[in-house]
């Protein structure tokens, strides 16, 4: 054999050497990777949408729980009065409560009341599934005992009616202090409509949609939702159901991830770069180390670190493969949308970041409790909203910095002066901050009022730019509730935070520096002015 005939063969056969590591290596490494990153997107979203189901099965719950474990109710399931019905099962507790059915049950499973009212279209609607006497298949919606005297039974999930699908809660009556025996369960269902189908996607970035289950879709053991994968093969769309409390399938969802295309072993760039490893190998072997082998071992080294450590960033070699640069830029857009959803449940908590207090979706949340609670329990409630005075003209002479330091100085202040775990103090937006005071009598409302006007006054905070005083003050509306034979049980909290409101622009139109606190009266949308603390 010649040295021509010997250094092409060592060419060829390196060539042959240099196509199959590049081949081997993307469809036994570098695709498998990638694909398993995918897959464990694909299944951090399937989590993501059963995490948050649940939690729209807990807003439910919860609002059954408080119901359930009243005096009122346990009384009602004894007595049956009808007085309880005219004065708590009207159409506007649906409407306020979202819920579209009430059912009161005693421990045979009879139903001792019930009824079924759209609370989006305002009319009646039956659920004949509902009667356990004459469909024992839904006796499973009822809690199991709980042999735990401080955890009251209570039960959640879906069923499928003759209005379609449901969501549900059941929870055992008990009095209001959590005492007395079992003699009954209380149920509350909501209709599954396109509405929580669109929450559900918002949260979770998928494509959804969702159906009712053919008697061959039952057959087909598609699996249930609860964010596992089950071994199934590469691809980006799938099929879940929700099930009843017996474990019968109730509703097939439909899953499109936003991104999940399986990564091809050839194209175009594969060809073409083994074409110009059959003319310039040794070349080529420089190529493949520095511009293929080297980046996909660093990305993949990178991927299965932020596995490990779940802190997810962009991959960033610069590919000079225009496949695998594109494949590189779907993976970094995978990650950039991991990232977006954990910005969009980081921005659900209930913390305002500055200041550490409560933010404005914890009162809104918290308001909108203590409200039905004055209106059920007939307890007085106060509100002070609470606003700097000049702070613009403190920031834009002090600076942000400032501005923020003093925004958290105050904040803290006020978290200071609520001792009481009944009330709280959130920041409601800006320079503005809200307290809610439950079950206050008009001298406490008044005290409050102004301890809260000193405290700020006494953190002696320079502000040379103010029109009222030296250092830093404030202005507050504060709104009463205490007469309850003028509030009727359809007034919602909105109108009792525009009282305050009200009263905290006259605070301000009388000079600032003050507090104006006025009776709340309504549906008028008017206020008794009644009296200026200064």
């Amino acid at each position: 054999m010649t040295l021509r005939k010997l250094a092409f063969l060592y060419a060829a056969l390196l060539m042959l050497s240099l196509a199959g590591v590049l081949i081997g290596y993307r469809y036994f490494v570098s695709i498998p990777n990638m694909v398993a990153t995918i897959d464990d997107f694909h299944q951090r979203e399937l989590v993501t949408l059963n995490s948050a189901l649940k939690k729209e099965i807990s807003f439910l719950q919860t609002m059954n729980y408080d119901y359930a474990v009243w005096d009122e109710s346990y009384e009602f399931v004894t007595k049956q009065s009808q007085d309880f019905i005219d004065e708590n099962l009207l159409n506007d507790t649906f409407v306020s409560l979202k819920i579209d059915g009430i059912f009161y049950y005693d421990l045979n499973h009879k139903m001792v009341w019930g009824r079924g009212f759209d609370y989006v279209n305002k009319e009646s609607i039956g659920f004949p599934e509902l009667n356990l006497q004459t469909n024992p298949a839904l006796k499973s919606i009822f809690p199991q005992a709980n042999k735990t005297a401080s955890n009251i039974p209570r039960n959640g999930g879906f069923i499928l009616t003759k209005q379609g699908p449901v969501m549900f809660s059941a929870t055992e009556l008990r009095h209001s202090d959590r005492t007395g025996d079992p003699v009954g369960v209380l149920v509350f269902v909501r209709k599954v409509r396109p509405g929580l189908i669109k929450a559900l996607q918002e949260i979770s970035q998928l494509n959804l949609s969702s159906h009712i289950l053919s008697k061959r879709q039952k057959q087909q053991n598609i699996p249930k939702l609860d964010g596992k994968l089950y071994g199934e093969t590469f691809t980006y769309k799938r099929q879940r159901v929700i099930e009843n409390p017996s474990g019968e399938p109730v509703i097939l969802l439909k899953i499109a991830h936003q991104h999940g295309e399986k990564p091809q072993l050839f194209d175009k760039t594969t060809l073409f770069t083994i074409a110009l490893l059959a003319l310039i190998p040794l070349s080529m072997l420089i190529f493949v180390n520095r511009f293929i082998v080297s980046p996909v071992t660093k990305s993949a080294r990178f991927i299965r670190r932020m596995v490990n450590t779940k802190y997810f960033h962009h991959l960033t070699p610069s590919f000079k493969i225009e496949e695998i640069k594109n494949l590189s830029d779907d993976f970094n857009q995978l990650i950039s949308t991991v990232n977006e959803q954990r910005t969009a449940l980081e921005e659900l908590v209930l913390t305002d970041g500055l200041t550490h207090i409560n933010n404005r979706r914890a009162f809104e949340q918290f308001i909108s409790n203590s409200w039905l609670r004055m209106q059920r329990n007939h307890q007085p409630v106060a509100l002070l909203m609470c606003d700097i005075d000049y702070f613009k003209p403190y920031n834009d002479s002090y600076g942000h910095q400032a501005g923020d330091n003093t925004l958290v100085e105050v904040a803290q202040a006020l978290n200071k002066r609520i001792n009481r775990s009944s009330d709280m103090v959130a920041r409601y937006g800006g320079e503005e901050f809200a307290l809610v005071l439950a079950d206050s009598s008009t001298q406490n409302c008044e005290y409050v009022v102004k301890i809260v006007l000193e405290t700020i006054r006494a953190l002696n905070i320079t502000h040379q730019h103010s029109k009222v005083s030296n250092r830093i003050t404030i202005s507050i509306g504060a709104a009463l509730s205490s007469d309850f034979s003028v509030v009727p049980l359809h007034t919602n909290y909105e109108q009792f935070i525009k009282a305050a409101d009200d009263a905290l622009y006259l605070a301000k139109e009388r000079g600032r520096n003050r507090a104006v606190k006025v009776n709340f009266i309504a549906p008028s949308n008017k206020s008794v002015f009644c009296q200026e603390i200064t």
